[in-house]
């Protein structure tokens, strides 16, 4: 097994994860809370049909609980909706999130790439629908990982609309969405969103889609029952409720982000905009490594499609962390 993502503090000794883009203020003291004080429910078998959650997550999003499924994190959702459409013919972002090329793998999709330029960058493009011609579905990441950047809403709807009037299965993942102050597209195709991100509830597992009533029911079909825990189902309603925290975490990323461009510009490394909780930036061959021997992990992106060695992801933390982050980096730089 090759592991292909940030947060590998498994296998090696770190003490400043950078790799990772979750909400910089980690897992709500409520959400802890809560999970703690039901931990007898564990020992029963969860809500199958998370009702409860569901209703919680409808009324956030303003849409019907039966236009909301929600799944073991946003991984499993993206999975479940490849097999309930099962596209001869994919068309995918490069750059971009690697689950949907490994789904599309799984069930022997034909994989096309519009591939976003780093003269523009790696920004979505209005000429992404003449690469529509004999595409069953479309998945965008929106804001875009590991770019950070948001769409153009108008190129989003327009693309959204051709894939319409073509009968092509276009989803949006708008799992970092909610941590920049952006759109949905909610209300014109399928969406995934997670907790994973907006939460920093990782290792509960929860994600869940928008969607028509009849799409939401062609993918259940895909998911197994007792999917979603009854740690995450209560962590979710605990969390999805937790305005105060939210706001306040995406206060610190507007701030912090502005912070770590700067510096990451004053170090003389090459700085991608983002409207989001974590930078794309260019510098030398080995950065990563030589971080690591301080105990500070940093995502790679040598291994996604469309960049080469030498882009780097990094997380927009607290203040402290992303002070002592750029102290380091000063000094493998000198």
């Amino acid at each position: 097994m090759v592991y292909e993502h940030g947060g590998d503090v498994y296998r090696n000794k770190v003490r400043l994860d950078f790799s990772v883009n979750t909400n910089p203020l980690g897992m709500s003291e409520n959400v802890k809370k809560a999970i703690a004080e039901n931990i007898e429910q564990f020992g029963i078998y969860p809500d199958a049909m998370c009702i409860n959650l569901r209703n919680a997550i409808a009324e956030k999003e303003q849409v019907g609980i039966d236009n909301v499924l929600c799944s073991n994190g946003a991984a499993e959702m993206i999975f479940a909706v490849v097999r309930a459409v099962m596209p001869k013919k994919t068309l995918l972002l490069a750059p971009t999130f690697s689950e949907y090329e490994r789904a599309l793998k799984s069930v022997g999709s034909q994989i096309c790439y519009y591939y976003l330029k780093e003269k523009n960058d790696f920004e979505l493009q209005d000429d992404f629908i003449d690469y529509l011609d004999d595409i069953d579905m479309v998945f965008i990441c929106n804001p875009n990982n590991p770019v950070g950047k948001i769409a153009d809403k108008k190129t989003a709807q327009h693309i959204a609309e051709v894939c319409d009037e073509r009968k092509i299965v276009c989803v949006f993942d708008e799992c970092f969405m909610d941590l920049a102050d952006g759109y949905s597209m909610k209300e014109k195709v399928p969406v995934i969103k997670a907790f994973t991100k907006t939460y920093a509830m990782a290792g509960l597992r929860l994600g869940y889609m928008i969607a028509d009533t009849d799409f939401v029911c062609d993918v259940q079909r895909q998911l197994p029952m007792w999917n979603v825990s009854a740690a995450a189902q209560i962590g979710g309603i605990t969390a999805i409720n937790d305005n105060d925290y939210l706001e306040k975490g995406k206060q610190i990323i507007r701030e912090e982000r502005e912070f770590l461009m700067d510096k990451l510009k004053n170090l003389g490394f090459k700085v991608f905009n983002s409207d989001v909780n974590f930078i794309l930036f260019k510098g030398n061959v080995g950065l990563d490594k030589s971080l690591l021997k301080r105990e500070i992990l940093i995502r790679n992106c040598g291994n996604f499609n469309g960049l080469d060695e030498g882009f780097y992801r990094i997380t927009v933390k607290k203040h402290d962390e992303n002070a002592e982050f750029i102290r380091e980096l000063g000094d493998i730089c000198g």
